[in-house]
């Protein structure tokens, strides 16, 4: 018997074809050096002294002009050296040393206003905003040199991270103070918003040592929007809109990369908006206690966290549900439609990179799809029925299926989670005079997923996806109710809304977002 699923004006009818696909399963993969910031988590020397004495031997604070010698790490090469560096600001929370190098091509003078301005932002802006979002910096970790201030490092040529055997007693290359590293290469503003991301980085290691690395990027780069920088037009550069950091504009042109694999080969920095766009979604559905909460939880990690602290504020959602609502806003960033789930109400932002479809038959071999990744085909001429024969990976891989039709009826959103068996699917679409379609899908797992918690290379299955005009029936009835036993299909979420949002809504919108 063929399992039939009707909702509003899409019908459809699923069935299998045998075929044979093979691919590794998920799991963790070993920890590797991450190659803009490093969290080092697990002590490779064992220290003899307390933390507590180290803090007591309380240093003099620092005073201008202050000369200091940092050890210094090139990630790319894992390279060690010292660096010479001059205290040219001091601020209520903050020591700002830039490299002697810098000083000296940058001109005295110039190099103290920088410092000056950047110490006056990191007390008024940096520092308050992430004590708000995310705890006390001293965390868990104590204060390692008994000073309040943290040190600002402005330092050519190594880029910017953060480092937590700084904080730690008994590594090599440490050196025992709250610190981050920030590139003085870059222009004033990028400045601003790159040390407000590595701040970031120190609260959290201070609250939390042992992240997924979606969050940990995610969570950096979101902490520039808590902060009001995003709403800046000052911050704004490239394609940003309102709200949007760079790296959501770079994710919205690249979104086949993993939100939870950050590939240093493979477009990484669009993963750091992923995991950005990610965060500022459900805090707008949710809530900002839900990201806040997110920090302070220490028992889970990863996708259980959000599970667990969803729950706790009585939502009670999978992580996969979760994930397949977000896509879809970022597929049509619609409005009105289910109270405002598929869309964003405080930043203009949906996926540009999309496969456009104009004629049928379309036949789209091999898609590289990666974990948790997202792949759009947008069918501009859709007729009123098409069929879509979509491959799936093996199992314990699943295939996430978003199907999205904009006809005179309205919105209709179909959301479906298929355990991959290596087989085809068929699946029936129709609607009354369509205008456009969207077929989004994504690699997962049916259960709730792992987050690795080191930069790797995410798992790829390539998958072939078929569009024809009409409806298709490839296999013979006769066979349908064996074959149909092989797939499971778990409908999550259909919506069909009556009447077409008025699309001057949406373009006032957006003069309302540029106005900010």
């Amino acid at each position: 018997m063929v399992e039939m699923l009707k909702y509003g004006s899409t019908v459809l009818l699923l069935f299998i074809i045998c075929t044979s696909t093979f691919g590794t399963d998920i799991s963790t993969s070993n920890p590797c050096d991450i190659l803009f910031e490093i969290m080092e988590n697990k002590p490779s020397i064992k220290s003899e002294t307390p933390v507590t004495e180290v803090a007591d031997q309380l240093k003099v604070y620092e005073s201008f002009g202050n000369q200091e010698e940092f050890w210094t790490a090139n990630l790319n090469t894992n390279e060690w050296f010292t660096v010479r560096a001059t205290l040219l600001s001091v601020g209520d929370n903050c020591y700002i040393y830039m490299d002697n190098r810098t000083i000296s091509s940058m001109g005295q003078s110039q190099a103290i206003d920088r410092c000056e301005i950047l110490s006056s932002e990191f007390d008024h802006t940096v520092y308050p905003k992430n004590l708000e979002l995310m705890g006390h910096p001293n965390g868990t970790l104590g204060d390692i040199d008994g000073d309040m201030h943290i040190t600002v490092f402005l330092v050519e040529g190594v880029g910017s991270y953060y480092l937590q055997r700084n904080e730690l007693v008994g590594y090599s290359y440490s050196n025992q103070r709250e610190m981050v590293f920030v590139s003085s290469e870059m222009s004033l503003i990028n400045t601003i918003g790159v040390m407000c991301h590595e701040i970031n980085h120190l609260f959290l290691f201070n609250n939390d040592l042992d992240e997924a690395v979606f969050f940990i990027e995610g969570l950096a780069e979101f902490s520039m929007y808590y902060a009001g920088y995003m709403s800046n037009y000052s911050f704004m550069q490239g394609g940003m809109t309102i709200n949007t950091t760079y790296s959501a504009y770079y994710f919205s042109q690249n979104p086949s990369v993993s939100l939870f694999y950050f590939d240093a080969n493979y477009y990484s920095y669009a993963s750091y908006g992923y995991g950005y766009m990610f965060l500022f979604y459900i805090a707008e559905k949710y809530g900002i206690d839900i990201i806040k909460d997110l920090v302070l939880i220490d028992v889970l990690d990863g996708p259980e966290a959000y599970e667990s602290v969803l729950s706790n504020h009585g939502f009670e959602i999978s992580f996969n549900s979760l994930f397949l609502d977000f896509i879809t806003a970022c597929t049509i960033d619609e409005l009105e439609i289910c109270d405002d789930l598929f869309g964003f109400v405080n930043a203009d932002f949906h996926i540009t990179n999309t496969r456009l479809i104009s004629s049928l038959p379309s036949t789209k071999a091999d898609i590289e799809h990666r974990y948790y990744g997202v792949e759009i085909e947008k069918i501009t001429s859709a007729p009123d029925k098409f069929t879509l024969e979509i491959e799936t990976p093996v199992y314990p891989r699943s295939l996430g299926i978003v199907i999205i039709i904009e006809d005179d009826n309205g919105w209709n959103v179909t959301q479906s989670l298929v355990t991959g068996n290596g087989s085809t699917i068929l699946i029936h679409c129709n609607g009354d005079n369509i205008q456009t379609a969207y077929l989004v899908t994504s690699l997962m797992k049916e259960d709730t997923p792992n987050a690795v918690r080191t930069w790797s290379s995410s798992p790829v299955n390539e998958l072939t996806i078929v569009i024809k005009e009409g409806f298709h029936y490839s296999l013979t009835e006769a066979n349908w109710s064996f074959l149909v036993s092989f797939v499971s299909i778990f409908v999550i979420f259909t919506v069909d809304v009556k009447g077409r949002r008025a699309k001057k809504q949406k373009k006032e919108r957006k003069r309302i977002l540029q106005e900010l």
